[in-house]
């Protein structure tokens, strides 16, 4: 590379993460489940530019603070990657709108309207807060409430854009994903949360 300072010789190239710069691309608000997908999409959306806070959705007494202490943990590990170097995490408290479902509701219906209430809560927050968009990590067919079927009667509850990065991901790319960002180590801590509670039989 020829300067008028000097010239310089490049014996290496070393990749960089590539994307867009840090918040170019505007807010978004990430459904943080606390597995490995939402932290990868969340990762995934941060590459492009999105400046990402996160909501998640608690049950105690039947999550525990473990459970919120994992994505505390996953959200400091993905924060590295935003310029602003933290993530604002919203905690639902999510017990009673369960509870009720499942008191309620017809259980082949449950993990459905579950979902519905969560974007129906999330949706509320962005409009709020100025996120124009949410984004999740749903895998096209991944599990039954991730049929496209499924999508779309949960997606009817919102008219905010919902972002789905790993849509058309396998759970191996995922995986490899969450590896290299050094979120799957935690994702895989045994402490569950509300949408693995008051499943149905």
């Amino acid at each position: 590379d020829l300067r008028n300072e000097g010239i310089y010789v490049y014996t290496n190239s070393i990749k960089g993460l590539g994307g867009y710069p840090s918040g170019i691309a505007g807010k978004g608000l990430v459904m943080m489940s606390g597995g490995i997908d939402s932290p990868v999409a969340s990762f995934l959306a941060i590459k492009k530019g999105v400046l990402v806070s996160a909501i998640h959705f608690a049950s105690p007494p039947y999550t525990s603070d473990m459970a919120l202490q994992k994505v505390i943990d996953l959200l400091e590990q993905l924060s590295i990657y935003q310029t602003t170097q933290n993530i604002r995490l919203y905690v639902v408290p999510f017990t009673e709108v369960q509870t009720l479902i499942h008191e309620k509701a017809n259980p082949i219906y449950m993990v459905t309207l579950m979902r519905r209430a969560m974007y129906k809560i999330a949706t509320m927050v962005a409009n709020d807060r100025g996120y124009e968009c949410l984004i999740n990590g749903e895998s096209i067919g991944q599990v039954a409430s991730q049929t496209l079927e499924s999508i779309k009667v949960v997606n009817e509850v919102t008219n905010i854009p919902i972002i789905r990065p790993v849509a058309t991901f396998d759970k191996e790319e995922i995986i490899e994903v969450a590896r290299k960002i050094n979120t799957y180590d935690i994702s895989i801590k045994p402490y569950e949360d509300c949408c693995t509670v008051f499943v149905p039989k």
